[in-house]
């Protein structure tokens, strides 16, 4: 009888701690203009493709600067459109990292990042510096009304969301699997990236590698860190620019000049619990120089960084935050 009891409890303890397999699952493809790619584990053999492209679809429609009938080029064209949720909510987080950021980030810049080429294709001949302080001095926020029933800009105001977008879309794709009670994935669209529980399969946190703008033969990572239930996006001057009489032209439009950016700030990756809170922070950082951001993050620990910049003898150089530490691999 002893036998029997210890044998019912071992088999009671047995199927009481033995855990239930996930699936792993794996999507990926074009959106944006750019890559996406996704991995997640749930309890049952789901496919969540579908409901992940017409995320792709919502956004597309509200602030793609490619697709024609969108939401955000009818008001840039027009001036006025029917309420938008996406372009409302994007606005607000706008306006708020703005004032995080002291005037380094904004998404009304589109008719200056446009004069320059980076959309039109059209790069000037000559640079008009008059022409572009006149666009920038246009190009305001606080031109934007938004109330319950419509949208409206002035005459001069046309927004651009691409410094946002790609993170507002993790995260939109993000409350779509917490809603589905999907506990373990990793999300990334244009090298932005969301991420919740662990990499299953391995039993560890998600590896993501911060590129080193100088690859070398021996790495093609600065750093590589661990994630969990955290955000992060990289903004950088290294891969969207053109020359002009040997002067590096960067897609960053420094808010307060109007030209491209030209601080010493090569790279910026930001961690923050909200990728689109991260990806709009990563790319004020291209407009600040090292002790700007320094003292940013100072005043705001809950947000971690790392920083590749030239230092003061033109040598490249590498900031991390001290959370970095606690979360990096190599």
């Amino acid at each position: 009888m002893k036998l029997h009891i210890f044998l019912l409890i071992s088999l009671i303890i047995t199927s009481c701690t033995q855990k239930k397999s996930l699936f792993q699952k794996s999507y990926s493809g074009q959106t944006q203009g750019t890559f996406f790619n996704i991995k997640y584990f749930c309890a049952e053999d789901r496919d969540f493709s579908s409901a992940i492209d017409s995320i792709f679809k919502v956004i597309d429609f509200s602030v793609s600067l490619y697709n024609q009938k969108s939401n955000l080029i009818s008001l840039n064209k027009k001036k006025r459109i029917s309420y938008d949720p996406i372009i409302d909510t994007l606005t607000k987080q706008s306006v708020r990292i703005n004032k995080m950021t002291n005037g380094n980030f904004s998404c009304a810049l589109f008719p200056v990042i446009n004069y320059f080429g980076f959309y039109s294709k059209k790069r000037p001949a000559s640079i008009d510096t008059f022409n572009i302080l006149r666009l920038l001095s246009n190009s305001k926020m606080s031109n934007i009304k938004i109330d319950k029933d419509y949208i409206y800009s002035d005459s001069s105001t046309s927004l651009d969301f691409n410094a946002i977008a790609q993170g507002y879309t993790c995260d939109l794709v993000a409350e779509y699997f917490n809603k589905e009670d999907i506990k373990n994935y990793m999300i990334e669209v244009g090298g932005e990236v969301r991420t919740s529980g662990i990499n299953y399969s391995k039993k560890k946190k998600w590896r993501i590698g911060i590129e080193n703008p100088d690859k070398t033969p021996t790495s093609n990572f600065n750093t590589v860190i661990e994630l969990s239930n955290m955000s992060l996006a990289t903004s950088g001057s290294y891969r969207n620019y053109y020359l002009d009489n040997n002067n590096l032209m960067s897609h960053i439009i420094d808010p307060s000049t109007g030209f491209p950016s030209k601080t010493k700030v090569i790279s910026s990756t930001v961690l923050h619990k909200k990728c689109s809170l991260a990806d709009a922070i990563a790319t004020s950082f291209m407009c600040m120089d090292i002790k700007e951001i320094k003292d940013f993050l100072k005043t705001n620990p809950h947000i971690q960084a790392i920083i590749i910049y030239k230092d003061e003898l033109d040598k490249i150089s590498t900031f991390r935050t001290s959370g970095i530490d606690k979360i990096t691999t190599n």
